[in-house]
């Protein structure tokens, strides 16, 4: 089986400026919640990190996390083609 590479990118990068957005949207709404749930979820203490969101820098997590998870999966795409094609 053959992946589509470009297909996969597109969906993973579409994927991950969903979920950067999400994040984005939890930290300007209720921060100190969010700053306890990643807190949890990476095992560490961030009260002591103020983190406040701006356009700029939600905008560029979405550009940032978009494009980087989409060459990332091309590139898994891409080696997945080529180590399917060599074993069989």
């Amino acid at each position: 089986m053959k992946l589509d590479t470009k297909a996969l990118a597109i969906a993973a990068g579409i994927a991950a400026a969903v979920v950067s957005a999400a994040c984005a949207l939890i930290v300007a709404v209720a921060p100190e919640f969010a700053t306890n749930l990643f807190g949890n979820v990476v095992h560490l203490d961030l009260t002591s990190l103020a983190r406040n969101v701006t356009w700029g820098n939600a905008v560029g997590g979405l550009v940032f996390w978009g494009l980087g998870t989409g060459v990332v999966f091309a590139f898994a795409a891409w080696l997945y083609n080529r180590a399917a094609r060599g074993a069989a």
